[in-house]
């Protein structure tokens, strides 16, 4: 079954599609990546560099993966990273060696290959050991008495929650939480951003469960950065969140330890960055909503910051989601903590407003080309939607709640 635009807003307000359009994208997705990596290891393959034992190691060993490691292979961020940038580096090792995104992908298959050294064929490579599992749920710790294999703990029973790994500490200077400074995080913190990580995932639950399956669906791997002590000046305190495609299923999030990072704005955090990701799948397998040059910016609704087309394309369905949660959390307010559920109505209050200007939603892009008019129709759907459902209670409910 093809999957329309339509289809996307579908999987957001209609519990009842979710599970449906989640399971069909997702196994479009991994056979346009299966594609996508076989055509990009043929090439990287003909170029005669000094990757070609690397390629032709990850090219016989693939086939030998049962399905389940073979999904589990394709849906980690060293096959997304190796398709982003096949010349690239990964990552730096403990000796602070460059890693190259096809010596991180050969890694991630010998890690869920277990006949790896047969297969492997050479034996250089065959030297080379997998430090943690593709997917990061398990990683390799060596001590006196040899190796263990330590599992890494999950959120919601499948994401995996990742603040030590060599990915999780990886400097981006184009990246928003990346480019922050990397502290140690201590067993006492890490438990305690799981904590709050998992009552986050609890509430989405709660609130809206077809938004919680849409969350484990796309996100495979929680990424957290400490970059402030928690006693420092919060004038220094950076919070935020990111989905990056070059590293797929994996969100990140920043300074979760701070108790200015509570459950809620986590909650929101998770499923705005799972959104991303389920949009860049769509996008992977269908193309691009529209086109990613750059000449001139449109306005956000939301943040008032100029931001490309593309990102403010992606922004209408994100906040289109946070409105869904936010909307049921007002509706079961019993269950909620009356403060939280204060902070969460005057963030819907906000998200609603974004809908709520005067133009059409499709007005704000600047485009060169113009986009689809399915795509331009839906945008401006969304927004009548938010408007249909929040224009009567806007100036009584929403204020009376805020008293």
């Amino acid at each position: 079954m093809e999957l329309s635009l339509e289809d996307l807003k579908r999987a957001l307000d209609e519990p009842g599609r979710t599970a449906d359009v989640c399971s069909t994208l997702l196994g479009a997705w991994f056979e346009n990546i299966s594609r996508r990596l076989g055509d990009a290891l043929s090439a990287k393959g003909s170029e005669g560099s000094e990757s070609r034992a690397a390629v032709d190691a990850v090219a016989r060993s693939i086939p030998h993966l049962d399905s389940s490691a073979r999904r589990r292979l394709l849906g980690s961020p060293w096959v997304s990273g190796f398709l982003g940038n096949p010349s690239g580096v990964a990552y730096e090792n403990e000796n602070g060696e460059s890693i190259s995104t096809i010596h991180a992908l050969l890694l991630a298959v010998l890690a869920e290959n277990p006949g790896r050294q047969h297969h492997c064929g050479s034996s250089e490579l065959s030297d080379h050991s997998p430090h943690e599992s593709a997917l990061g749920d398990w990683t390799l710790k060596h001590h006196r008495g040899g190796t263990e294999r330590v599992q890494r703990p999950r959120l919601g029973g499948v994401i995996v929650l990742d603040g030590d790994s060599r990915l999780s500490r990886r400097y981006e200077a184009e990246s928003g939480t990346f480019c922050r400074p990397c502290l140690d995080i201590s067993q006492e913190e890490m438990d305690a951003i799981g904590e709050k990580l998992e009552a986050a995932i609890h509430m989405l639950d709660e609130a809206a469960p077809h938004l919680g399956l849409l969350v484990r669906t796309f996100t495979r791997r929680v990424l957290v950065r400490k970059s402030i002590e928690e006693g420092e000046d919060v004038a220094l305190l950076n919070l935020g969140s990111e989905y990056r495609p070059i590293h797929a299923g994996c969100i990140r999030m920043l300074n979760v330890h701070r108790t200015e990072m509570t459950v809620d704005l986590c909650a929101e955090a998770i499923l705005h960055e799972s959104v991303h990701s389920f949009l860049s799948a769509y996008e992977d397998v269908y193309g691009k909503f529209m086109s990613g040059s750059i000449r001139v910016r449109p306005v956000s609704p939301w943040s008032g910051n100029f931001i490309p087309n593309h990102s403010l394309a992606h922004a209408v369905f994100v906040y289109y989601a946070i409105h869904q949660l936010l909307d049921h959390v007002r509706r079961c307010r019993s269950t909620f903590d009356p403060i939280m559920l204060k902070r969460m109505k005057r963030r819907l209050m906000h998200v609603d407003g974004g809908f709520f200007i005067e133009r059409r939603m499709s007005a704000l892009f600047l485009l060169d080309f113009p986009a689809s008019a399915e795509f331009m129709g839906l945008v401006d759907n969304v927004q009548s939607v938010i408007k249909r459902i929040d224009r009567p209670s806007a100036d009584g409910e929403i204020a009376e709640d805020l008293t």
